[in-house]
């Protein structure tokens, strides 16, 4: 048999059981109840009992070691304990940094997690280290980080685990040698000691120098910002903005009202002033002169005499004519009444008077006009004004109207230079405060630091050191689980480099499809079942109990299906002719196609011709009786060689043509088998697929990639190719050993290189004392 039809062993899923199935490969397949849910206790065990020897070699050497560290030397153990904060606030007041400290201020809290990585810094170690090495020379930071890790060396905080806050660091430190622990104890804490106040030097020195590095730049930050408030009061002529634009926007609401009432008034003045003009007749200039002559008694006397004459005048001439000098006589004291009353009007109202007198200035004027005139002078001035207030008003409100606008810009402005003023300030004088609190720290010598629990190491009454009780047990125990953990560990990481399957077991676990059946590894080189010997080999009840579940598996029965395989070698087409051959015997009419036209094998295994066959029915150049072949293995099993195959036969595969043949097939036949290229490489399988009734997937244990069967069965799913479950068979890995022992010799190999790794054996040791 070639590579790709090697098989193992048999199984079954679901209750079409084949009669005499061995008892214990069907218990080894079954799952439980128990193992289907939660965890899968049969993984973990396959996985010890594949991976025995190395699971054992570092259990053992684990083991071992935890031993050799509890039945060796005794040690000693001592300890010390320091207080790094007051514990009474009495305490705390008379604290040296309390003194130039506000009492009322929160004290400042010690980060503990940080002092204590701090304590175990190699820096700091390494300073203690120096101070050991007088008396232990090997003593060095290396070798104390190297106890810290061992646990040691333990620097911790106690109670950290309680609801009290220890302000309390206990030190503890465990070794073979009582007094080189007493020493190392007392130089430790010495070297803590010795660190606080080189520390609260160090921090306050770095405080103050900080502090004097920030003051200038602070005080010259306050300088320019009270000089820009400074220029900002002058440019604006402002004092307080807040209180000033509140004035400001009051004396726009008076001006306001202020102008409203003016024009309120104008507006009466002016239609008083109209109804007087109108009544009058007059200008002002007209009435103001008829008002001065109505109250000048020497004018008032001439118009008297004038009217006077004018009667007598008027008398005469209707007894003489114009030449009769009594008329002349008349006429003259007329005209000299008139230049008088002209030279009166004249001195009255002023030589440069440019006021025409007309009839209406010098004719008489009774008390109501004279009275109408006063009043028509008074709306006039009083116009006049209101008009000059009007204007006024209207300009300080338009002033006042444009700084209004003006001031948010200037009191935003102004509000943020004096909240950075304050903020300059207030730190400025935290900076100067602190500066001073430092100073006087500073000067404080006093170790902060009090050592409560001296360095001593346990000693019984006559004051000899008490070694430290010994734990076997529980150190066996916990190297004993410890070396379990790491050997599954290590076990896992091989199997998952190998990325294979085991058993089946492995591919029901692993894969969510169903496993239908398993195919045992059968001797010699005749790798097909005789279908006249029935049940007689565990080989030939393998393939009955297949078909027996592909028969059974749906309630409509399987006319047509895929055989495929997620790569080379896992004996697809032995499980494609096995099957069919198995079918066959059972009186099914069966079609065995070899669906591969890149590389077709049916024709050889049965010893047929393949001059035509699939190619040439996808491309109609033959019928279907012309390329179907009947076998001479069965009466009822026929075969569709795959023919001459070319480019167009293979890409036919996803076409309606391949459709219609399927179907075509299935009104001759009772089942159809298509053989198939791999699964990972090619894609025909999964086109035939599509056109089936399902996909029957072939895993080969021992050799088919874990990653690769599940990348297959994910595009599967992701394609909605229907699949009807998976068939397991199992390879040799050669002609001349079987797999299990080449499976062996592997697994010691392997195994030796990981223990040689992990340093449990020593390379260059013989094959024989390493297994």
């Amino acid at each position: 048999m070639s590579a790709e039809e090697s098989i193992q062993d048999l199984s079954l899923n679901g209750s079409s059981r084949p009669l005499g199935l061995n008892d214990e490969l069907e218990g080894d397949l079954v799952e439980s109840p128990s193992r289907q849910q939660g965890l899968n206790l049969g993984f973990i065990v396959r996985l010890a009992r594949r991976n025995a020897l190395l699971i054992s070699a570092i259990t053992l050497a684990t083991t071992g070691a935890a031993a050799f560290s509890a039945f060796g030397p005794p040690t000693y153990q001592g300890q010390f304990s320091i207080l790094v904060e007051p514990i009474t606030s009495q305490a705390r007041s008379t604290d040296p940094s309390a003194i130039s400290r506000d009492r009322g201020a929160e004290n400042d809290t010690v980060d503990y997690p940080t002092l204590l990585q701090v304590l175990q810094s190699p820096e700091l170690l390494s300073k203690i280290a120096g101070e050991i090495q007088s008396r232990y020379p090997d003593v060095t930071a290396g070798t104390l980080l190297q106890d810290i890790a061992r646990k040691n060396l333990v620097v911790r905080r106690p109670g950290t685990n309680m609801m009290d806050t220890a302000k309390i660091v206990a030190v503890s430190y465990e070794g073979i040698d009582p007094e080189r622990v007493q020493y190392i104890l007392q130089k430790l804490s010495d070297g803590f000691l010795k660190f606080s106040l080189e520390y609260r030097r160090t921090r306050i020195g770095g405080g103050i120098q900080f502090i004097e590095d920030q003051l200038p730049g602070l005080q010259q930050r306050v300088n320019n910002l009270e000089a820009e408030i400074q220029a900002l009061k002058q440019r604006y002529r402002i004092t307080d903005p807040v209180a000033e634009g509140a004035a400001l926007s009051r004396q726009l609401q008076e001006t306001q009202a202020a102008r409203a009432n003016a024009q309120r008034e104008l507006a009466e003045q002016q239609t008083l002033y109209a109804n007087l003009q109108r009544q009058l007749g007059l200008t002002p200039t007209e009435a103001l002169a008829a008002a001065s002559l109505s109250e000048n008694p020497r004018y008032q006397a001439l118009l008297t005499q004038l009217k006077t004459v004018e009667t007598q005048i008027a008398v005469k001439a209707a007894r003489f004519n114009e030449e009769s000098p009594v008329i002349e006589s008349l006429r003259d004291q007329q005209r000299n009444l008139i230049a008088l009353l002209n030279e009166e009007s004249q001195i009255n109202l002023g030589e440069t008077s440019t006021v025409p007198v007309g009839p209406r200035v010098l004719a008489f004027q009774n008390p109501t006009r004279i009275e109408l005139i006063r009043q028509y002078v008074a709306a006039g001035n009083l116009v006049r004004q209101l008009q000059v207030r009007n204007q006024a008003v209207s300009q300080s409100e338009a002033f006042l109207d444009q700084r209004l606008q003006q001031f948010p810009a200037i009191s935003r402005q102004y509000n943020d230079l004096q909240q950075q003023l304050d903020m300059s300030t207030r730190t400025l004088n935290q900076f100067l405060t602190q500066r001073e609190t430092l100073r006087i720290e500073a000067a404080q010598k006093e170790v902060p630091w009090t050592v409560i629990s001296p360095a001593t190491i346990a000693r019984d009454a006559t004051g000899k050191p008490l070694a430290q009780p010994v734990k076997s047990v529980r150190n066996l125990a916990m190297g004993a689980i410890a070396g379990l953990i790491l050997g599954f560990a290590a076990a896992l990481l091989r199997e998952k480099r190998q990325d294979i399957f085991y058993g089946v077991e492995d591919i029901r676990g692993a894969l969510k499809p169903q496993l239908l059946g398993s195919i045992p590894y059968r001797e010699g080189t005749n790798q097909i079942i005789n279908p006249l010997a029935g049940n007689s080999d565990t080989f030939s009840k393998a393939f009955n109990a297949l078909y027996t579940n592909i028969r059974f598996l749906k309630s409509d029965p399987v006319r047509s299906l895929v055989v495929g395989s997620p790569g080379t070698g896992d004996g697809k087409t032995t499980i494609a002719l096995n099957l069919a051959l198995a079918a066959a015997s059972m009186g099914r009419r069966v079609l065995l196609v070899d669906g591969n036209l890149r590389s077709p094998h049916i024709h050889s295994l049965l010893g047929l011709s393949n001059s035509m066959g699939l190619s040439e029915l996808l491309t109609e150049r033959v019928q279907v009786s012309e390329a179907v072949q009947r076998s001479s293995l069965d009466k009822n099993l026929s075969i569709l060689t795959a023919g001459q195959p070319s480019i167009d036969s293979i890409r036919a595969l996803g076409t309606a043509e391949m459709q219609r043949l399927d179907q075509r097939l299935r009104s001759e036949f009772d089942l159809i088998v298509y053989d198939t290229p791999d699964l990972s490489e090619f894609s025909d399988a999964k086109f035939l697929a599509a056109q089936s009734d399902g996909l029957l997937m072939a895993v080969g244990i021992g050799r088919t990639k874990r990653s690769q069967t599940a990348q297959v069965v994910a595009e599967l799913n992701r394609f909605h190719l229907p699949v009807l479950g998976i068939v397991s068979n199992q390879s040799a890995k050669s002609a001349t050993a079987s797999y299990a022992q080449a499976q062996r010799a592997q697994h010691t190999q392997e195994q030796t290189a990981i223990l040689e790794n992990l340093g449990i054996l020593k390379p260059g040791l013989p094959t024989s004392t390493k297994q």
